[in-house]
């Protein structure tokens, strides 16, 4: 599978992100385009016994401003706010809802080696997210303002944060701006991710 990384930060407010977006602007010699604002309904799957969460991989169906696509996500790896992990994603240009888009993802029977024949809703996050297109000539990076509703088991919890995903270039020099970025806005990174966050929210409903 690809390997995504980006690097995160908790932000409370609007002000948080306005503060690193003129951050940005400062350091980055590039273009910065922007916002462009997508509604993000991320249903997350897993077989009843459990299966993709006992291989420490996340199946998530997503619902971009209508557009449906399938991701399969391996465990995050975040240290110091960068997130690394592997992602395969399968669209789903066909579906018109996200009824529709399930039985396109069951029909496979498998995917990756997993079995999605019989899946089942675990947690949800809405994200209205705002982007922001970094570009230069050796780089791509985007950046992102994330407004979370994290909802599992009837429990719901808020989440704000802000991302920084490599698109394209060096990682080296995308982890020096990302260090510049985080000593210049006094943001910090997230204990957990979204995901991890919402399978918690699942883990305080058994106890």
């Amino acid at each position: 599978m690809p390997i995504e990384c980006e690097f995160k930060w908790k932000a409370r407010t609007q002000e948080d992100f306005s503060r690193m977006l003129q951050v940005v602007r400062e350091h980055f010699p590039g273009l910065v385009n922007g916002p462009l604002a997508v509604l993000n309904e991320d249903f997350y799957l897993d077989t009843p016994q459990g299966v993709w969460s006992a291989h420490n991989t996340a199946l998530r169906l997503r619902c971009a401003n209508g557009r449906f696509e399938a991701t399969a996500k391996s465990q995050t790896k975040m240290v110091d706010g960068k997130a690394v992990r592997k992602e395969e994603t399968l669209p789903l240009p066909a579906a018109a809802n996200i009824t529709q888009a399930l039985k396109m993802l069951q029909g496979k029977g498998f995917w990756l080696g997993f079995p999605v024949e019989k899946l089942e809703i675990i947690f949800t996050i809405t994200n209205h997210r705002r982007i922001y297109n970094l570009t230069d000539m050796n780089a791509v990076y985007e950046l992102a303002f994330d407004d979370c509703i994290l909802s599992a088991c009837g429990r719901r919890k808020e989440l704000k944060e802000i991302e920084l995903e490599l698109k394209a270039g060096d990682e080296k020099i995308f982890s020096s701006f990302a260090g510049v970025l985080k000593q210049k806005s006094g943001l910090n990174a997230p204990e957990k991710s979204k995901v991890a966050s919402a399978r918690a929210l699942l883990e305080d409903e058994k106890k």
